[in-house]
């Protein structure tokens, strides 16, 4: 009996002196930034934050602190990304949070003539809205700013049928390729392509979706 005693001492002083753990009824938010999912391929903006807590810390394979509050989570093989929080109390408790989120593969990228653009599709404008266009890159359906200088237009190709290839320089229609555009009739059609851009990582080295443009009246 004194044994047992003895050992029942052992143990509560033990565990009145360390921390405890325990995963409990999550307090911390994690939103994605101006994304629906998590994609591959891409830094994916998101926010946590943790409330009632003397502070927390947080872990995740490929995860990045870029602001207070602020990270990107890039994921890596696999079709879910787990981000782990660990929460300090105020008492000196530990909580620990896990959040799951499905991956999917990034999107093609798209060359983009004012923002426009589809898979498959035609983008129809008239003579005078491509003569002041900007030719861009991006998504339709993951909703990322691409301003950063790595996603500058710095040339596309102008394609018209029967015609040469027009090289343009920069993210506008040169004089010489506005020169041929204007000799083609309502309903016609002509091509952007081979858009080019820095391509800041190697997941991006394809060349951007084409786009198809009908001169529209």
């Amino acid at each position: 009996m004194r044994n047992f005693s003895f050992l029942f001492l052992i143990l509560f002083s033990m565990n009145s002196n360390a921390q405890s753990y325990s995963i409990v009824a999550k307090r911390s938010v994690i939103a994605l930034d101006k994304v629906k999912t998590v994609y591959r391929g891409i830094s994916n903006p998101i926010s946590i934050a943790v409330s009632d807590c003397k502070s927390f810390t947080v872990e995740g394979a490929g995860l990045r602190e870029v602001a207070e509050g602020k990270y990107t989570l890039s994921p890596g093989a696999g079709n879910e990304a787990k981000i782990v929080v660990t929460i300090t109390n105020y008492d000196d408790s530990i909580s620990i949070e896990e959040h799951i989120f499905s991956v999917k593969n990034r999107p093609i990228i798209l060359a983009k003539i004012n923002d426009q653009n589809c898979y498959h599709c035609v983008v129809e404008l008239t003579k005078e809205q491509i003569r002041n266009s900007i030719i861009s890159v991006g998504w339709n359906d993951v909703n990322l700013d691409l301003e950063d200088k790595y996603y500058e237009v710095s040339g596309f190709t102008v394609f018209i049928i029967n015609l040469d290839f027009i090289k343009v320089i920069g993210n506008r229609f040169s004089e010489e390729s506005i020169k041929e555009i204007n000799k083609l009739k309502v309903g016609e059609e002509f091509y952007i392509l081979k858009v080019r851009y820095p391509n800041p990582t190697n997941s991006f080295r394809m060349d951007p979706n084409a786009i198809k443009i009908r001169i529209n009246e």
